[in-house]
């Protein structure tokens, strides 16, 4: 498995980013408007994000459960032919990796095409040697094979030794030295303020970048 489709467990790619209220934005309302957009991506918590893009709550659950979907689709759990229950133990588990986001909204201001908020964060480091603790692991398992296993029994334990890993580094998780990021929300000529995606990705790669 290359070393990306491994990590995109990791990866969520934060897709909870409805529009604001329009008119009366200020510094304050863009913190809060990122701060509630990153707890609803990464820890389920969306009364402050219904709030604050007058959402609903089953709206913001869906998309929260669409990107447990996207990272599930990004390691290819169901082309690899794995057992349901394991795909719904790698559901639970990326519940729990989104929980490991750590991260703090610092500050903002206001810009020509609407705010500049700033983030401090805390990169996630637990998964830094996940590809040889993953090699160190078959290779053990494969010198004490005694017939080749199908390509669909292969996954099962390649897939089953990767969630085993992942566990480990979600009940011990380490990180990296705080770093900040910077997410613009932009104005349309509506005076609609739009948290921008590509800053929500980049966050998100940055916090869960691995090596």
């Amino acid at each position: 498995m290359k070393k990306r489709g491994i990590a995109v467990l990791l990866a969520v790619g934060s897709a909870l980013c409805l529009s604001a209220c329009v008119g009366g934005f200020t510094t304050e309302d863009a913190q809060n408007y990122v701060q509630s957009a990153l707890d609803a991506s990464y820890k389920a918590d969306f009364e402050e994000y219904v709030e604050q893009t007058n959402s609903t709550q089953e709206e913001a659950e869906a998309m929260f459960q669409q990107n447990i979907d996207n990272v599930l689709a990004g390691i290819g759990l169901e082309e690899a032919g794995v057992s349901d229950e394991l795909v719904q133990q790698y559901r639970d588990v990326a519940d729990d990796l989104l929980g490991l986001a750590n991260y703090e909204v610092t500050g903002a201001e206001e810009t020509e095409d609407g705010f500049a908020v700033e983030v401090a964060y805390e990169p996630f480091v637990g998964y830094d040697n996940l590809n040889a603790g993953l090699e160190t692991v078959l290779t053990d398992i494969a010198s004490s094979m005694t017939e080749v296993p199908s390509d669909e029994e292969l996954n099962q334990i390649i897939y089953e030794e990767i969630l085993k890993l992942v566990q480990q580094m979600v009940d011990e998780p380490s990180y990296g030295e705080q770093e900040n990021f910077t997410i613009h929300i932009n104005k349309d000529s509506g005076n609609v303020y739009t948290i921008n995606e590509d800053d929500l990705v980049a966050l998100d790669l940055a916090m869960f970048s691995g090596e």
